[in-house]
């Protein structure tokens, strides 16, 4: 029997969905693209800098690095004393419990200074300083200061970007060894009120607890997350449209797409260390 016309499936509707997909597909490699040749130009930019530049570079990042790290220790301390008490505190019982207080030390310095300090330092960076520089550079490009800087015959990207970059990273790494020496005094202050541990015995058993490894790879770990950080923000920032709905626009993308990066990198360094 004949399908009625009505009821026959069409082939522009048949499609739909694989033209769809293939727009998204399209979209994304295009997206990623130009993420690729951002970085490329960060690093043509860096290699080709000029001694005015240079000049300028040295101020711009002091100002990064006091906004980024400076201006942000408020938060880090109260966050860090917190976080190192919480731990021991929820640690306590069961380590009471089987006898092992004796080794709270070396549960901060494995939970704490390995993987949590740098992963809240960035997180509090995306949110303050991440947030900022998406919003700055998109009102940069709205406003026509990029194109007047191109006019100029100035790199944009040498003079708004690298030293955001360099800055970022620096703030990281140094914010990240911060929280970790924060925490590490909260949670001496949970074990002599809670498991009555002495301080000699907690810092042997934190010393028991961290390798001579610990220190670089809080910093290397900080100075990833602060570059990337900074390069995905930037990117989101200077790709804004011309118009002043981009700016909020820019601002959501780029921090999404760098708290993505930070538990990424983060999950990553995890899955390394405990296959070596």
């Amino acid at each position: 029997m004949a399908i009625p016309a009505a009821t026959r499936p069409s082939r522009e509707l048949t499609f739909t969905g694989l033209t769809a997909l293939g727009g998204g597909v399209r979209s994304k490699g295009a997206i990623t693209v130009e993420a690729v040749r951002f970085v490329g130009s960060c690093a043509r930019a860096i290699a080709t800098m000029s001694p005015s530049a240079r000049r300028m570079f040295g101020r711009v990042l002091m100002l990064q690095v006091r906004f980024t790290a400076v201006d942000a220790m408020m938060i880090i301390s109260g966050l860090a004393l917190l976080i190192g008490a919480l731990v021991i505190a929820q640690a306590h019982a069961q380590a009471v419990r089987f006898g092992v207080s004796e080794a709270l030390g070396q549960l901060l310095a494995t939970i704490i200074v390995r993987e949590l300090g740098p992963l809240f330092a960035a997180i509090i960076v995306v949110a303050r300083s991440g947030t900022a520089i998406a919003s700055e550079l998109a009102t940069s490009r709205v406003m026509g200061e990029v194109t007047a800087l191109e006019a100029l015959g100035v790199d944009p990207v040498q003079y708004m970007v690298i030293p955001r970059l360099a800055g970022c990273a620096i703030s990281v790494a140094l914010l990240a060894v911060y929280f970790d020496a924060l925490a590490i005094f909260g949670g001496l202050m949970a074990t002599s009120l809670l498991a009555k541990l002495s301080p000699g015995d907690y810092l042997e058993s934190l010393r028991m607890g961290l390798s001579q490894w610990d220190v670089p790879l809080v910093l290397l770990k900080g100075t990833i997350f602060g570059l990337g950080t900074a390069v995905v923000c930037c990117w989101s920032g200077l790709r804004a449209a011309r118009t002043p709905a981009a700016i909020p626009q820019s601002v959501t993308r780029g921090v999404v797409i760098a708290m993505v990066y930070v538990f990424a990198v983060s999950a990553l360094f995890t899955l390394a260390q405990a296959l070596l």
